[in-house]
């Protein structure tokens, strides 16, 4: 197991009085910021972390619960991403596959690449949920990334790579017990616990860069929309068991 690196946080800048209705932010929350590997949840959680991130990875295991599908996650984290971001959808079985996309990025970048993990989570009726599921396989995503060398991550970040590593063994049954299962199975839709069952090792790019990074310096500059992945397979590596890849980007002891 490869434990993400975190550092003591200053919390001291957080004396803003609290609003009276909490709308979708829509800036870095100041905790995370520094970090290369965030994490929150849903697309208000997804508002915060996602501004300055390279790579943004909405994880949403089971579509079809809650008000929002997969596809209006997808769209809506998009909408509060950076129009230089790629933007993937990923499980835990395509966790290895989304570090080597980042390790890609970096490569491009010439630089380090921020990466906001988002666990999509629910929305009802009575407001947001946190879906087990989700958050269980955001970890996985942080654990590949931190055993690829991508490692400098905020304390959310490792709370749920540390889960993920401990509950790795009880994933399964986790989700077939969670309340999204539960939900799923309740309105007829089994179907979507069948496909989750089998998940694909390969991450879906929903959205590549819009944008050319600025030519802040010599051979950074890369086109936006050139995105190695193109959606196929990468060969052979192992998924959810901390393979390295092939890049060595892993000296992140320092933030941008």
């Amino acid at each position: 197991m490869t434990i993400p690196q975190t550092t003591p946080q200053h919390t001291a800048a957080q004396q803003q009085p609290a609003p009276q209705q909490q709308p979708a932010p829509q800036q870095s929350a100041p905790h995370q910021q520094k970090y290369q590997v965030r994490l929150d949840q849903g697309v208000a959680g997804a508002a915060r972390i996602a501004s300055g991130a390279h790579v943004v990875v909405v994880v949403d295991v089971l579509d079809g619960h809650g008000l929002l599908s997969t596809a209006d996650v997808l769209a809506a984290v998009a909408a509060v991403s950076d129009a230089g971001a790629l933007v993937l959808h990923a499980t835990a079985a395509s966790s290895a596959d989304v570090a080597r996309l980042v390790l890609d990025r970096q490569a491009e970048r010439g630089d380090r690449a921020v990466v906001a993990v988002v666990a999509a989570g629910a929305l009802d009726d009575d407001g947001f949920r946190s879906a087990v599921e989700d958050v269980l396989a955001a970890g996985a995503v942080v654990d590949a990334l931190a055993a690829s060398g991508i490692d400098f991550s905020s304390p959310e970040a490792a709370v749920a790579c540390a889960a993920a590593v401990s509950l790795r063994g009880a994933q399964s049954h986790l989700l077939t017990a969670s309340s999204s299962a539960a939900e799923l199975a309740a309105t007829g839709r089994e179907e979507a616990l069948v496909a989750a069952r089998t998940p694909a090792a390969v991450a879906t790019v929903h959205r590549a860069p819009l944008v050319a990074e600025a030519p802040d310096r010599p051979g950074s500059a890369r086109a936006g929309g050139g995105a190695p992945h193109g959606g196929g397979p990468h060969g052979g590596g192992p998924h959810g068991d901390g393979s390295r890849g092939d890049g060595s980007h892993g000296e992140q002891s320092e933030p941008a």
